[in-house]
């Protein structure tokens, strides 16, 4: 976030000043008594206790998971003050050849990406000679939650839009990760987290692989029903974006229509369905509003044939979003929609996307927050895209001062920036944004986004 530079700004306040922050405040505390509780019930040799500090840079604040390689802490950043993720190795792993070696490795991996969809990773330590990482804190859940209170919960099922909206930013975080060379490897819905504004992160880097390295191991590693059918059908699976696509695929299947493509749980199930060369059924047949062109695409993405899948992520989401085009507008009055940011080449960009997704709306331009303000108070709106950083009124003061209208209390708002991060996420999503955009965007991004929101919007 750019704030004002004005020493009078009502945004320049502590948390017992101003009550947005109160809230987030006590949004952490409750999330840290929680860390707390479960650090102590898992108290035992070589895990820190609360108020430990790190390398004289991380206050220990609570348990939040355990992994095969060790404990995720919940902690502060007592210089910069942010509560961060630590992912410390566990002590008894030091022992095992080779185990430090991937844990650095894993580290390396996530501080070569750079993508508001990929989990940002800050330093590398150690604590009592076991290495740890300290990485970006997402509060919220992981698709693995979202799953359950869509599909297991007795709910109606999730909105398309929704859905691919987080498959969108998967596709995204993970296309970022093969640019950096390497393949994720273990894509599945516990290892994507959905924090502030809808965002979707893409962590743990366990298991990744360098782009094309050849496997001759004859361990299976990962959760089967995500690992692709080579893993069992070659003697030496070649790890490229085929392996992340087949995933993802398996992922916006389960997210679409609430079961797996194919029946595994275990890795017997993995040999029995990939090496009898089963086929999943359509996923139109398990969900009716379900366009046939979902059908091609997802079979396509579960190829058992590497070669005969998607090429890239970005491939893929194009193909997602193609088929969504099959899904017929609803006859509703014309929408509105504004778009405030103070640089009229993207703001030309935003328009001419919103146009193309939605044909029949009102697209309206504005170069500054006041005007957006005027435009919304002027009609009713579906949906505002507005600039963090704007002359007068900025982002954050529009989201507030729309969220405190009561006409525009349930309108979509999206925020989009050159220069924001995690704590803007975090702030507006208290503010009641609905989503977050990091410039240069992809217009896709923004029709996935806007599609969502203005499919739910009242």
């Amino acid at each position: 976030m750019t704030p004002s530079m004005n020493p009078d700004d009502p945004l320049r306040v502590t948390a017992d000043e101003d009550p947005l922050l109160m809230v987030l405040s006590e949004e952490l505390e409750v999330v840290e008594e929680q860390a707390s509780a479960a650090l102590m019930a898992a108290a035992e040799p070589g895990l820190p206790l609360e108020g430990d500090l790190l390398d004289g840079a991380y206050r220990v604040r609570g348990l939040l998971g355990r992994g095969g390689m060790g404990v995720v802490l919940l902690a502060e950043d007592v210089a910069l003050d942010r509560p961060v993720a630590v992912k410390l190795m566990n002590a008894t792993m030091l022992r095992s050849d080779g185990a430090e070696d991937r844990f650095v490795t894993e580290a390396r991996a996530m501080a070569g990406v750079r993508h508001e969809n990929v989990v940002q990773i800050y330093r590398l330590g150690t604590f009592e000679d076991a290495p740890f990482f300290a990485m970006e804190y997402v509060p919220g859940e992981t698709v693995v939650d979202w799953l359950e209170r869509h599909w297991d919960q007795g709910g109606d099922p999730p909105a398309v839009d929704e859905a691919l909206g987080i498959v969108d930013q998967l596709c995204r975080g993970l296309g970022a990760i093969h640019d950096a060379g390497i393949v994720h490897a273990d894509v599945k819905p516990g290892n994507v987290l959905l924090g502030p504004a809808f965002r979707a992160a893409v962590a743990d880097f366990g298991l990744h692989r360098p782009l094309g390295q050849r496997d001759a191991s004859e361990m299976v590693v990962g959760t089967p029903a995500y690992l692709p059918p080579e893993v069992v059908t070659s003697r030496a699976p070649t790890f490229g974006p085929a392996a992340d696509v087949y995933a993802v695929g398996v992922m916006a299947y389960e997210m679409l229509t609430g079961d797996l493509p194919f029946p595994i749980e275990s890795v017997g199930d993995l040999f029995e369905v990939h090496l009898r060369g089963r086929d999943a059924p359509a996923a139109s047949k398990l969900r009716g509003d379900l366009p046939l062109a979902f059908d091609g695409v997802l079979a396509k993405a579960l190829a058992r044939d590497p070669s005969d899948r998607y090429a890239t992520m970005d491939a893929l989401r194009k193909a997602l979003l193609a088929a969504r085009e099959e899904i017929g507008a609803p006859a509703t009055e014309t929408r509105r929609i504004v778009v405030a940011d103070d640089d009229g080449d993207f703001r030309a960009l935003a328009e001419e996307t919103l146009r193309f997704a939605f044909p029949e709306a009102e697209v309206v331009g504005v170069p500054d927050g006041d005007g957006a303000l005027e435009a919304l108070d002027a009609a009713r709106s579906a949906l505002a895209v507005v600039d963090l950083d704007m002359p007068g009124m900025n982002g954050v003061e529009l989201t507030a001062a729309i969220r405190g209208r009561e006409a525009l209390a349930d309108l979509p708002v999206v925020v989009v920036t050159a220069t924001g991060g995690a704590p803007d996420w975090r702030l507006l999503q208290v503010l009641g944004a609905d989503g977050f955009l990091v410039k240069p965007i992809d217009p896709y991004a923004l029709i996935s986004i806007a599609r969502r929101l203005v499919g739910a919007a009242p």
